[in-house]
């Protein structure tokens, strides 16, 4: 990817000794711990607080990085609000266990997000979203790369492409406009035949009439282990974990302070990046962000992991088949229904159902998973100051793209508390930019 758009080098060089600060970030996902590494680059000295730090003897499950699709996404231009996305809402709710719906009694709560996503999907808009997603993945690998290679984990790293596949001409013919939107912003992608198909992933069930290619797409075969490697170079590099949860974030004369840990900490800046949860840390300070939680599972199919060469996706379906270290992970899915909703044993049944469908042999699925990716309903990121707190950075609301765009996400990060100009402009990313339509509570 950083070959082809020309963005060769994002290293950053260290800030003069009177410059460089104290910084909590608060959130150790991967955008989290990205920014910290970052950070750490620039000279900052940092403080990383979690509930469940990726420290030698912790699980890190409960973390939405430790469950995700594992997918640097290049290709992830388009918004998943697009024109039509009105008429589908009623069949959203009509359908609790379809690839994207909405839980009827979080309706309410919904509502503004859900506005504001529909005012989204306009055709001008999603045409303005996918010119912004773009400028954004075209730096997402250049990022990554300085992260990945300090932390020895280049061979975490699987570079064999993304495939999309559908069962009909139709499906391949109705996708074609969103394919033609990909190619205006320069991703690579080829447009295969059913015989190309079988020759890439002959174990796939041949329920598939045309494919796509995402060349430039790759995947880490465990997003636990590039954790942990990120979090050791953190604290070889002086950097420090506090685990517990975050609360209570104020402005101080001096900077910054929270509670954390049974004890109360204070900094020069702090850094938001704590995913689903980060909107109600934002309103601690007075700010009030239109973040909600798009609920994802998976699946893990322990004997599968050889089965496929690379993350291959039905759009019908709503799912990837990823395979991983520890087997062929099917994650994915939308499910609006906030924080505190069970997990729905009806959806990782139809996960079950799918991939005993597409992948014949894949055996049994063990482990079963929920995690909560934090969205804004344009899905942009939210990358910038807090417009009423000067020494909070706000880093969170990803979405799909959580670990595509972690590595840029924490050199932006890092530029942000370091006075320097980002390398982008970050003004469709503020936090502000749905005030009118109301916030979340979250």
């Amino acid at each position: 990817m950083s070959e082809q758009s020309g963005v060769t080098n994002l290293e950053i060089a260290p800030l003069p000794e009177t410059e460089r600060r104290h910084v909590l970030v608060i959130g150790a996902g991967l955008v989290g711990l990205a920014s910290a590494l970052w950070l750490q680059k620039a000279g900052h000295r940092v403080t990383v607080i979690d509930r469940q730090p990726p420290l030698a003897g912790a699980s890190y499950e409960q973390a939405c990085s430790y469950g995700n699709a594992c997918t640097i996404a290049p290709h992830s231009v388009v918004p998943v609000a697009t024109p039509g996305i009105a008429w589908r809402v009623p069949g959203m709710l009509a359908n609790p266990l379809g690839p994207l719906a909405i839980v009827w009694r979080y309706l309410p709560h919904l509502a503004p997000w859900l506005r504001a996503f529909v005012a989204s999907s306009r055709k001008d808009e999603v045409e303005r979203i996918a010119a912004v997603l773009s400028g954004l993945l075209i730096q997402a690998d250049a990022g990554w790369q300085p992260l990945v290679h300090e932390a020895g984990a280049k061979a975490l790293e699987r570079r064999h492409g993304c495939l999309y596949l559908y069962k009909t001409e139709a499906q391949f013919q109705a996708a074609e406009p969103e394919m033609l939107l990909r190619e205006r912003h320069d991703v690579a992608l080829d447009r295969l035949d059913a015989a190309a198909i079988r020759d890439l992933e002959p174990n796939l069930a041949p329920l598939y009439c045309r494919g796509v290619l995402f060349r430039d797409a790759y995947t880490f075969s465990s997003p636990k282990l590039l954790a942990f490697a990120l979090a050791m170079v953190v604290g070889e590099r002086g950097g420090t974990f506090v685990g517990g949860d975050a609360s209570g974030l104020e402005m101080t004369k001096a900077g910054v302070r929270l509670r954390a840990g049974g004890s109360e900490i204070g900094a020069d800046h702090a850094v938001v990046a704590a995913g689903a949860w980060s909107g109600t840390l934002a309103r601690q300070i007075g700010d009030r962000v239109l973040l909600d939680t798009e609920r994802g599972y998976h699946v893990l199919f322990p004997s599968a992991g050889s089965l496929l060469t690379r993350p291959v996706c039905y759009p019908e379906h709503g799912f990837y088949m990823t395979p991983m270290a520890d087997g062929l992970r099917a994650a994915g899915t939308v499910e609006l229904a906030g924080l505190s909703a069970p997990s729905s044993v009806g959806r990782t049944a139809m996960i079950r159902r799918g991939v005993e469908a597409l992948l014949p042999g894949a055996g049994e699925g063990t482990l079963e998973w929920l995690g909560f990716r934090p969205s804004m309903p344009d899905s942009l990121p939210v990358i910038g100051n807090s417009p009423t707190s000067p020494n909070v950075t706000y880093a969170f609301g990803h979405g799909h793209l959580g670990l595509t765009l972690a590595g840029i996400t924490g050199r932006l990060v890092a530029d942000l508390v370091s006075k320097r100009k980002p390398s982008i402009d970050l003004t469709p990313f503020r936090s502000q930019r749905f005030s009118h339509f109301g916030a979340s509570r979250r």
